[in-house]
């Protein structure tokens, strides 16, 4: 009886171990894996606002250029700062993902988020090249013009690129829509 036992206890942890490797072998993105954090929601919808941030800012100071021909120092710092902190924010958020990937060996997952960080990176070039322009005096429109219009490239890239990320990993793409269940 004392032997039937012990094989029974031994019966049951191999069958716990072998469920455990099989969970573990299977998919990180599973709602397991989700729900046990392997990766985040959060930081995928976070980066995701802040890249939409950013294309926000670049477009409303691409049109305030497209219209003026005295460029405002303090519209262009403002537009700058803005463009900047989302750009930063946007990283952030990404090397936090990357550092999940990465822990859940998600190669094609670390490949793809690469790919997003060079966009960025570009736009964060292209940003740097940016804050050239915004401190001469008097701001050349047409050069911030065009360095806004590089910008928004980069971006836009860094977007597509984010979402289908996202949608690789499972995770729903975060709505803009304010919640209307008042």
């Amino acid at each position: 009886c004392f032997m039937f036992r012990q094989l029974c206890f031994l019966a049951i942890g191999l069958c716990a171990l072998v469920t455990t490797t099989s969970v573990s072998a299977q998919s990180w993105k599973s709602a397991g894996s989700k729900a046990a954090g392997y990766y985040s929601e959060y930081h995928g919808h976070s980066s995701h606002s802040h890249l939409y941030g950013a294309q926000s800012h670049v477009r409303h100071y691409s049109n305030y250029l497209s219209t003026t021909t005295t460029v405002d120092p303090s519209v262009a710092r403002m537009a700058y700062d803005s463009i900047g902190n989302h750009l930063n924010k946007t990283q952030q958020h990404l090397g936090q993902m990357k550092n999940q990937l990465s822990a859940h060996k998600n190669k094609k997952g670390v490949e793809s988020l690469s790919e997003v960080e060079g966009h960025l990176q570009d736009a964060r070039l292209h940003h740097a090249d940016l804050n050239k322009i915004t401190i001469q005096r008097p701001i050349d429109s047409k050069a911030a013009k065009s360095t806004v219009d590089s910008l928004q490239l980069s971006i836009e890239k860094a977007i597509a690129g984010h979402a289908s990320l996202l949608e690789s990993l499972g995770i729903k793409k975060p709505t803009n829509e304010a919640d209307k269940s008042k």
